[in-house]
């Protein structure tokens, strides 16, 4: 993967781009955003072009080669001078300090990790899921600041990248800190995380704090065309859900996305019944709850949230040109023209609000049945 394949980020980009040509390299930076928007990719592809032996500079961006020994490295994450340090699941119980982390797992948790790892050399954007790991270990940092004791096995700038840095246990949290107070000569250290309050002030004192924001929709869309082989129409469905998560959208991409809308059909129908509603209300909701799946929650209200998008758009400028659900448009325009004139903005906020307290873990069953409940005064009355 080139610069130019990482979705989005342009600031981010030049932040880097400007380090390396100043030859101004930081020993640590701190990567945080939402999960999906590019950090690691753009970790990774940062760390291969210090390495690289002839960058070729395009227009003003200095990237890998893709062709020295160093690039063909890369390749595999063969790379001596690319470190990974991330979450561990328990391994066999052992009294010496000095096993590694890796010797005390079994060949079948070793094989998962392997794999994850080969996955992600060949899609920087894969998410590494390793069953039963949620924490950096203690054994993980003093591994790793053995090996910065020594000298590097090859030319070039060693790179650590710490996947999920929130997970440092309270102990190799304290343990890598003094390797950020006492920083190697050729070494940059670069955590990745989405849940920045997580780490310790300390930490995130000695680094280089760099923000990633969401993926514009136009770039989610192009990233998902061009990796998954999707319509224009689907893609521009998914990134609409998506909300700047390329992860997210992978999400969608793998739902039953014909059984998710007829949820939420069948919920807004519910919801507008003219007499008796409570009771098919009452059990439409239930039914979308028993599935004790936080993400369907969210996108059966992402589903009515970008269909009242849809609405107020078409209410508004008669334009159908722009629409997501542009399969369901003859749907929609018979739903502009009977509510059109009724606060769907406040019907919006309304599902916007809602999405950010499911994700909070806030009561589900009263936060659906009140958003819609509200939203029948909204259409209704």
């Amino acid at each position: 993967m080139a610069w130019e394949e990482i979705a989005g980020q342009q600031r981010v980009k030049n932040i880097l781009q400007r380090a390396i040509k100043e030859n101004r390299v930081a020993n640590s930076y701190c990567f945080w955003g939402n999960d999906g928007v590019g950090k690691e990719a753009v970790a990774i592809e940062f760390a291969k072009t210090l390495n690289c032996l002839s960058p070729i500079n395009n227009n003003g961006t200095l990237s890998a080669c893709g062709k020295c020994d160093s690039c063909k490295q890369f390749v595999h994450f063969q790379h001596p001078n690319l470190i990974f340090i991330h979450s561990l699941p328990a391994g066999k119980a052992t009294d010496s300090k000095s096993d590694s982390s890796f010797s005390k797992l079994s060949d079948e948790q070793i094989e998962e990790i392997q794999t994850q790892f080969r996955l992600k050399a060949q899609d920087y954007y894969h998410k590494i899921a390793i069953s039963n790991a949620n924490q950096i270990k203690i054994g993980s940092i003093r591994e790793l600041k053995k090996n910065l004791s020594m000298s590097a096995m090859q030319e070039g700038r060693r790179v650590i990248i710490v996947l999920r840095a929130d997970e440092l246990t309270k102990e190799s949290a304290n343990s890598f800190l003094k390797t950020l107070e006492e920083p190697s000569e050729g070494v940059t250290i670069i955590l990745i995380t989405a849940r920045q309050d997580q780490i310790l002030p300390t930490i995130l004192s000695r680094c280089q704090q760099i923000h990633f924001q969401p993926l514009a929709q136009p770039e989610l869309e192009q990233l998902l065309i061009a990796k998954h082989n999707i319509t224009d129409a689907d893609a521009k469905l998914f990134a609409c859900f998506a909300q700047g998560s390329y992860q997210s959208a992978l999400e969608f991409l793998n739902e039953d996305v014909k059984k998710l809308r007829k949820d939420s059909v069948e919920l807004l129908r519910a919801t507008l019944k003219k007499n008796v509603f409570r009771f098919d209300l009452m059990s439409s909701i239930d039914k979308i709850l028993n599935n004790k799946d936080k993400k369907k929650y969210i996108a059966v209200l992402l589903h009515i949230l970008v269909w009242l998008r849809d609405a107020s758009t078409i209410s508004l400028t008669g334009n159908i040109s722009h629409i997501v659900n542009i399969d369901q448009k003859d749907d929609l325009e018979s739903f502009a023209k009977k509510f059109g004139k009724k606060d769907l903005s406040l019907a919006i906020s309304l599902f916007e609000k809602a999405i950010v307290q499911v994700n909070k873990n806030v009561q589900n069953q009263l936060i659906f049945l009140n958003l819609f409940l509200k939203l029948r005064e909204i259409l209704l009355i």
